[in-house]
């Protein structure tokens, strides 16, 4: 068996670097009919990861689109693109990179299915399709526990890492930490500058104006409290925020994915990492819409003297980004299934020698 996969891993990468994605997509909808026969739910997970693959083709559009409206306009106004920032900060380039991983993964898994027959190709496909039901679950988990906790710093720092512990894989969260903690700590500043602000007495506030017509070294002002962050300030932390922390999610899962194929310490069952992986991203999301609640809070606080035609298109705006990026994190999830399916192919092949 293994010198079986060892052969259709070589044709396989020869096909695609001759044919490209054609060449895989011919191979799949051969494998992917021999998976439905006995599974009537496969046709709807295949759905959902042919959706999940084209999320960077989506993001590149969305940010090519701003580039060009950017360039149209006359004045070098500062604004928030989350497509743009997500770029910057290489959630795009790791979300490409993943999905040539699981497209590779993916091309792998069908071919061994397709050189198969009888009581292994029945047996092989049933662990992979409880590999599968797995991550099938998990879209329904995600709906229950979108009120899922609210982690802070150090706490959501630790899950991370025990749960990458868990995996048998030598990863550390250090990215996406840094990313975090740099979020909470200008909202929480912003929110403490705001209460000082409403909390002063207009008594004090009156010996102020006094003061103020006496002269004052400037220096000293510098010193002074902190101003408070204007709503278009706000606004655009929020969106940079969103589009950098979801970008450090990406690249973790991305490299995740590279360990489990190239890098475990110790072999786990697929399965097993299949329910850790699934804690990893629902934490992942439920500290992203966290501080999506969060961003929004302060910028209602922050603009309550704002119109409403001025306030509801940021709130709005980052509701939104709140909720896509989400849905990218739970994207980059289903590219990992055929990750994990390769790895435990890779892994059923070496006890089978042994």
């Amino acid at each position: 068996m293994l010198s079986a996969l060892t052969h259709v891993v070589q044709n396989t990468g020869k096909s695609v670097l001759t044919g490209g994605l054609d060449a895989l997509e011919f191979i799949g909808k051969k494998t992917m009919n021999v998976l439905a026969e006995s599974d009537p739910g496969f046709k709807r997970t295949k759905t959902l990861m042919e959706r999940t693959v084209s999320l960077s083709q989506m993001l590149r559009e969305a940010k090519e689109k701003e580039k060009q409206r950017r360039a149209q306009q006359l004045t070098a106004e500062r604004t928030a693109h989350y497509g743009m920032l997500f770029d910057e900060y290489q959630g795009l380039s790791h979300l490409e990179a993943l999905e040539i991983l699981s497209n590779e993964s993916e091309s792998k898994v069908q071919s061994f299915l397709a050189s198969l027959d009888g009581e292994k190709l029945e047996l092989l496909k049933n662990d992979l399709i409880s590999i599968k039901d797995i991550f099938a679950a998990k879209e329904l988990e995600t709906q229950e526990n979108q009120e899922g906790l609210e982690e802070k710093g150090e706490e959501f720092a630790s899950m991370l890492t025990e749960l990458l512990f868990e995996l048998h894989i030598a990863a550390t969260p250090d990215k996406l930490n840094k990313a975090m903690k740099k979020a909470h700590a200008w909202v929480e500043e912003d929110q403490a500058t705001v209460s000082v602000n409403v909390a002063k007495d207009p008594e004090e506030e009156m010996k102020k104006e006094e003061k103020e017509e006496k002269p004052k070294d400037p220096q000293e002002d510098k010193k002074g409290e902190k101003r408070t962050k204007t709503i278009e300030e706000v606004y655009v932390l929020s969106i940079g925020s969103l589009a950098e922390v979801t970008a450090r999610c990406i690249e973790q899962l991305h490299k995740v994915a590279e360990l489990i194929l190239h890098g475990q310490e110790e072999e786990k069952p697929a399965q097993d990492q299949a329910k850790v992986l699934i804690k990893l991203t629902t934490a992942m999301c439920n500290e992203v819409a966290s501080l999506s609640k969060k961003f929004m809070n302060s910028l209602t606080t922050v603009g309550s003297d704002k119109k409403a035609e001025v306030l509801n298109p940021m709130i709005n705006s980052v509701l939104l980004e709140g909720c896509n990026s989400t849905t990218y994190v739970q994207g980059a999830l289903q590219l990992l299934l055929p990750v994990l399916q390769v790895s435990h192919i890779q892994t059923s092949c070496l006890k089978a020698q042994l």
